[in-house]
């Protein structure tokens, strides 16, 4: 007994050395596995290992895990020594099935011919790399064709028909998939190609008709085994003049700045909507006003063999709209317009410029006020010609600023006009330097100038080339030398805010020099007469007075300036103010009563706080029995350069409550200001 004991331990490889056995234990190691076979319709095994030309034959690759069992959900790949042969799916890709089995059909690629060729199998089962190689058979084969079938036997240029022939190898249905059939014809193009055969026994293609005429297809496959059928294409009508572009849309009148012509283009097509050659097209234009022309051009041409045929369109000499209507010479009832053509002055006008800022007080603080950095406004120029019409792309606008750092996406400080909008923008940065104003309220600045004392206020000025603006009297949209204008002298920059040009000024805070900055103006341009009271009321502020030429200028220096104001980030106390910030631009109580208090909110410059800065109001009430409530009508401080009022709505509030306004800076800094209810 102990004998069989230990002869079933050394059996199972456990407790040899217990029984006192001198035997070896068993070391092998459990692994996946991966099998291939050649297999036929019904999984059953090709012994001779051979592709059959007429029937089906699979690839079997079965996967097993270490433990015995069927790798479920596997990806296989099969690849194939050479191309004597091809895979369903072609690219030799599968999962296995729940049986752990994929089955990938094979089929001689030249059923004619004999080869040997090699596949090998390949997966990857519980982290083992696994593969396998089999050599099969392909056993040449006759291939023949017959029954060549077109369907349509006549369709137009551009149509498609169907072509098909049946395909037999050894004299039999040759089986699906087995057999590539090419189709070929000078008069199309065939697809699929090559196509294989079907379950039927056929290989079928479309055909898609390139030219006209008496054609034939050509059906050919291995072996050089073909067949010919025949077919006809004819000529589509010619049914269709077709609008395609007008370059560019819009042009400027002649002597303008700006193209001024425009090339528009036709295209002639048939029923098929492919383009036609040689067809005569006319054209002539819906509007001719004030010299609108053809440029001279022909207005009968012949089209390409693209179909298309161009005409060339020239500006007049004032603003209008125009279309092209072309139309077939042998059949003017085929006919079109062009879209609306638009033809614009193009110079920027003085009273047509503007600037906005997309937010006039953010933060940046100034004199009295922390400082911070980085933080931006959006300034964007309007520029339209004397009719409002927009400014043609590409119009260069320059800025300049007495604070901050202005910059475009080119990293310049101008911006050029694209599209059809007349308008572009630059980015005012806050960062030193911070202005200081001016010290004339305090009587230090020269008489009359009359500058703005804050600190924090920037000017940004824009200016571009362009015209003064004049009063077209008889219509003709040219200046006579009768009809009044606005006369613009030399552009300034205006750092103290006084509309007013100032060679010299002290600035408030540090009583160092200042100036404001005059700038250059095209030759001509700039005299030494006065610029009349009518140009000052309607463009104050632009001209340094006495600069006038008494001229109109058709080539002048539009410009515009605004004021920015860099924002502290904290309510300025009343008692916290310098003596150099007026009075009525402090922070303050305006009214207060038992029913409502309305405040006026500044930084310590005297500014608005930040347009995006929010403001609250909190109730501290007097005592336990006081319900005291308050409702405040808005969230933000808003956009304006001037300090903000704010009203709180009052209900059952009495002498000892207290209404606080809370306001929060965009850099998340709190600051209040306190009301006692009277």
């Amino acid at each position: 007994m102990n004998f069989l004991r230990c002869a079933g331990s050394v059996l199972l490889a456990v407790g040899l050395l217990a029984c006192g056995g001198g035997g070896a234990p068993d070391t092998s190691v459990k692994v996946p596995t991966l099998s291939l076979t050649l297999v036929d319709g019904t999984e059953s095994v090709v012994s001779d290992r051979s592709l059959s030309t007429t029937d089906s034959r699979y690839l079997k690759v079965a996967l097993r895990t270490k433990s015995g069992a069927p790798a479920a959900y596997v990806p296989v790949s099969v690849s194939l020594g050479t191309a004597t042969a091809v895979l369903l799916p072609a690219d030799g890709q599968k999962l296995t099935d729940g049986n752990g089995v994929a089955l990938i059909k094979i089929s001689p690629a030249d059923p004619s011919q004999g080869f040997v060729i090699q596949v090998t199998a390949a997966a990857s089962v519980e982290n083992v790399a696994l593969s396998k190689a089999l050599d099969l058979a392909i056993t040449s084969g006759t291939v023949g064709l017959s029954d060549f079938q077109v369907s349509p036997a006549s369709v137009q240029q551009g149509q498609s028909l169907t072509v098909s022939v049946a395909v037999q190898v050894n004299g039999v249905t040759a089986s699906s998939n087995s057999v590539p059939v090419t189709f070929s014809s000078p008069c199309g193009t065939a697809a699929p190609s090559p196509a294989l055969v079907d379950s039927s026994g056929r290989a079928s293609a479309v055909l898609q008709t390139t030219s006209t005429g008496a054609c034939a297809v050509t059906a050919g496959t291995t072996g050089n085994v073909s067949l010919t059928g025949s077919f006809t294409v004819t000529t589509p009508p010619t049914t269709g003049l077709v609008f395609v572009s007008a370059t560019p849309t819009l042009i400027y009148q002649s002597g303008s700045v700006g193209v001024n012509q425009s090339t528009v283009k036709f295209k002639v097509v048939n029923s098929n909507n492919d383009p036609v050659a040689g067809s005569q097209v006319s054209a002539g234009l819906t509007n001719t006003n004030d010299g609108i022309n053809f440029c001279g051009a022909p207005t009968t041409v012949t089209s390409g063999a693209d179909g298309t045929v161009s005409f060339s369109v020239c500006g007049g000499t004032v603003p209008a709209t125009v279309q092209v209507r072309a139309s077939l010479v042998n059949t003017p009832a085929i006919s079109t317009v062009s879209n609306i053509l638009t033809v614009q002055t193009g110079l920027p006008t003085q009273r047509f410029f503007g600037l906005s800022a997309s937010q006039p007080n953010f933060l940046a603080g100034g004199y009295f006020t922390a400082n911070v950095n980085g933080n931006s406004t959006t300034i964007t120029a309007y520029a339209a010609d004397r009719l409002g019409n927009p400014v043609p792309q590409g119009t260069t606008i320059v800025f300049v600023s007495s604070g901050g750092l202005i910059s475009s996406d080119s990293g310049s400080s101008s911006c050029v006009v694209s599209g059809t909008t007349g308008r572009c923008s630059v980015t005012l940065y806050g960062q030193d330097y911070r202005p200081l104003g001016s010290a004339s309220t305090l009587g230090m600045s020269p008489a009359g100038a009359g500058g703005d004392p804050r600190p924090g206020r920037v000017t940004v000025l824009a200016h571009t080339d362009g015209e003064e603006h004049f009063f077209d009297t008889n219509n003709n949209n040219r200046w006579d030398s009768t009809e009044s204008f606005e006369d613009l002298g030399r552009l300034y920059l205006d750092r103290d805010n006084n509309k007013v040009f100032e060679a010299a000024y002290i600035n408030v805070q540090t009583q160092s020099l200042e100036s404001d900055t005059a700038l250059s103006m095209p030759a001509g341009s700039v005299g030494a007469k006065a610029c009349g009271a009518t140009d000052i009321a309607a463009n104050p502020g632009l001209s340094v007075e006495g600069t006038c030429n008494g001229t109109w200028d058709g080539f002048a220096k539009v410009r515009r300036s605004i004021v920015v104001v860099f924002s502290g980030d904290a309510i300025g106390q009343p008692a916290g103010y310098s003596i150099t910030i007026p009075v009525t631009k402090r922070t303050q109580t305006v009214s207060a009563s038992s029913s409502a208090v309305t405040v006026q909110l500044a930084d310590l410059d005297g500014n608005r706080l930040p347009a995006d800065a929010t403001i609250a109001v909190k109730v501290i009430l007097a005592n336990d029995t006081s319900t005291c409530t308050a409702t405040l009508g808005d969230t933000t401080i808003g956009k304006d350069l001037e300090p903000s009022r704010h009203t709180a709505a009052l209900t059952t509030c009495g002498t000892g409550d207290k209404i606080q306004f809370v306001v929060t800076a965009p850099n998340s800094r709190e600051s209040s200001y306190t009301v006692a209810v009277p």
